[in-house]
C-alpha cells in the first residue's frame, strides 16, 4: 500500500509549496486534510486525536494531511503515524517566516494572532488568538520564541521525519524532487513546479530574503540573539 503523507510546518514556511509539489509530481491530491480545530478535535487530547485518525487507518488516502502543531502535541501519535505515513517537515529562514506571518495575520480578520505595525513588534509580541491551537497549552511565548520552539522540537524527532529546506526547494527543485522520490519509493510522474496560483492560503511573494525590506538593524540583532541555537 502506498503511504499516506503528512506535511508539518510552522505557519508560512512553504507548507503549500511542498504539498503542491508532492501532489503534482507524485500523483497525490492538493486538497489537504487539515489537522486543526476545524475538525472539532482537541489535538492535545491523545485519545480523542487517535480516535479521529482511526478513520484513515489501513487504507490509502490521496489527500495530503497538513499540520502546524508543535511536536509535544503530536508526539503521542507519532508511533502510529510513522507506520502508515511519510512525514515531512519543511523549514524556512525564520526571518522570512516572521515577515510573511506578520503580513498574513494583518490580512486576516482580528482574532487569529498578533497584528502589529512592524515585523519587529510582531516578533516581540506574545502569541495569542487562533494560532495558539498549535502550541502546548499555557505556553507564554513571543512569536519568535514560538517559531524557535517549533523548529527545535521537530528537529529532535530523528529519522522518522524527513526534513525539507524551503530554500532548497526553491533553488534546487529538481534535486529535492529526487530526494522526495527516494523517500516515497516511487518515481515522479511530473517535474512541474507549482506556481503561486496553486492551492494555498493567501500567498505572498514566495521568495527568499524578502525580510530585508522590513527588518531594521535592531530587528536583525534581536532575531540573531534569540535564535543562536538554531542558526
Amino acid at each position: 500500500m502506498r503511504k499516506k503523507i503528512l506535511v508539518i510546518s510552522h505557519e508560512r514556511s512553504g507548507t503549500h509549496f511542498l504539498i503542491n509539489t508532492i501532489a503534482q509530481c507524485f500523483d497525490y491530491l492538493p486538497q489537504q486534510i487539515d489537522l486543526d480545530n476545524s475538525q472539532d478535535i482537541d489535538w492535545s487530547n491523545p485519545a480523542m486525536a487517535s480516535n479521529w485518525m482511526r478513520q484513515f487507518r489501513g487504507r490509502f488516502v490521496a489527500n495530503i494531511f497538513k499540520s502546524h502543531h508543535a511536536r509535544p502535541i503530536l508526539a503521542p501519535l507519532l508511533p502510529e503515524l510513522t507506520d502508515e505515513y511519510k512525514i515531512f517537515y519543511i523549514q524556512r529562514d525564520g526571518r522570512d517566516v516572521m515577515t510573511s506571518f506578520w503580513i498574513y495575520l494583518n490580512r486576516l480578520a482580528p482574532g487569529w494572532g498578533p497584528r502589529t505595525r512592524t515585523v519587529g513588534e510582531f516578533m516581540r509580541a506574545t502569541a495569542a488568538g487562533g494560532i495558539t491551537q498549535y502550541q502546548p497549552a499555557r505556553q507564554d511565548l513571543t512569536m519568535l520564541q514560538r517559531w524557535s520552539a517549533h523548529v527545535e522540537g521537530w528537529k529532535q524527532s530523528g529519522p522518522a521525519i524527513h526534513y525539507v529546506s524551503y530554500e532548497d526547494l526553491h533553488t534546487r527543485y529538481d534535486e529535492v524532487l529526487e530526494s522526495i522520490a527516494e523517500i516515497l519509493e516511487q518515481p515522479a510522474v511530473s517535474k512541474s513546479r507549482p506556481t503561486l496560483d496553486a492551492p494555498s492560503s493567501l500567498p505572498w511573494k514566495g521568495t527568499i530574503g524578502a525580510w530585508k525590506e522590513f527588518f531594521t538593524a535592531a530587528d536583525k540583532e534581536y532575531f540573531d540573539q534569540h535564535t543562536k541555537q538554531i542558526l
